[in-house]
């Protein structure tokens, strides 16, 4: 640490400096000549070191002269460094002349008073060729010294302290919807391995081979075959076996082609010769409506009717359970005492 001494010493020296420099050295240099004026101007001039300030110049250029800004890359002085500079900035006056300006941005890393000598601007124009010096300027650097008669400090090590739950709840809750992510992933992929929906359809209102003997009878009723939509009707056709399947089985073959359908319809599902059944209607549609085939009408007729057939061998059948009347037993007949004298003559 800085001891109490240290401290009023840096203070004097750089109240000192700071005055000496307000005193001798204006802020800003100014000049008159004629009709050509130029300042040169700085934010303050006593900074610490490492500080930045801006210097700016600026001249009144009249008509018919030229003016040439003095050129820097990276540093005024040794001691004083150009971190940024502007270019030039040029603003017409009512009078015809230019008010031209550019800006630093400076900074030192040295302490001490440090001389900015003299800038130069050229002036060139007809029967004119110049050169204008402006004054000298100082900027007071302040440093600061350090204490050495101080032992030095170890460096402490950051305070334990126990881990809170603002801290862990971001991982647990990312880990959780990490593990979420990856089932719904896993569940997702099973079924399309499966080729199952990813989603479960609704269940119909009414049982799925209502429906697909229903569209099967309207695809009848049209005839469309024997008017020449015979694409427009194996289409249909394949599309109505196509929905029962799907969802009598629990599949997916609505967008499936005829080699992926076959797949996914096994004998687990309906026996050989109904999968043969399905293969020809599959497979004639395909040459109906990719190849311009024309079926035979028998052919027409014998897709309709194994679609009908696949429907009818695959369908859940509803049983009812029929509740049998047990024969009541007879109730003793109870007779008067004349009714039995009847009965036995």
């Amino acid at each position: 640490m800085i001891g109490l001494q240290t401290i009023k010493k840096q203070f004097r020296k750089s109240l000192l400096l700071g005055v000496f420099a307000l005193l001798i050295y204006p802020v800003m240099a100014q000049d008159h000549n004629d009709s050509f004026t130029y300042s040169v101007a700085l934010d303050t001039n006593v900074i610490a070191i490492g500080d930045q300030i801006h210097l700016k110049l600026s001249v009144d250029q009249p008509k018919g002269i030229h003016i040439g800004f003095p050129v820097f890359t990276d540093s005024i002085t040794k001691n004083i460094e150009i971190i940024r500079q502007w270019p030039l900035d040029t603003t017409k006056k009512k009078d015809g002349s230019l008010k031209i300006s550019k800006k630093y941005l400076i900074t030192s890393f040295d302490g001490g008073v440090h001389k900015i000598p003299p800038f130069e601007f050229k002036l060139n124009g007809e029967n004119i060729n110049n050169i204008i010096r402006t004054d000298t300027l100082q900027l007071g650097v302040r440093s600061f010294e350090i204490d050495t008669t101080k032992a030095n400090f170890d460096i402490a090590m950051p305070i334990q302290t126990p881990v809170s739950f603002a801290e862990i709840a971001p991982w647990t809750g990312g880990g959780l919807l990490l593990i979420a992510i990856l089932f719904a992933a896993y569940y997702f992929y099973r079924r399309y391995k499966r080729n199952q929906p990813l989603f479960k359809a609704e269940v119909p209102a009414e049982p799925a081979h209502v429906i697909a003997l229903r569209k099967l009878e309207e695809i009848d009723n049209q005839k469309l075959w024997q008017k020449g939509h015979v694409k427009q009707y194996h289409s249909d056709l394949t599309d109505a076996v196509r929905t029962y399947l799907d969802e009598r089985f629990n599949l997916a073959t609505l967008e499936s082609t005829t080699e992926e359908t076959m797949e996914a319809v096994t004998e687990a599902i309906m026996p050989k010769d109904l999968i043969a059944d399905l293969r020809v209607i599959l497979e004639r549609a395909d040459l109906a409506k990719f190849a311009k085939f024309q079926p035979l009408p028998d052919e027409n007729q014998l897709s309709l009717k194994y679609a009908y057939r696949i429907v009818e061998k695959t369908l859940i059948k509803e049983t009812v359970k029929e509740e049998t009347e047990k024969d009541k037993e007879a109730e003793p007949i109870e007779l008067t005492k004349g009714e039995a004298i009847d009965k036995t003559t």
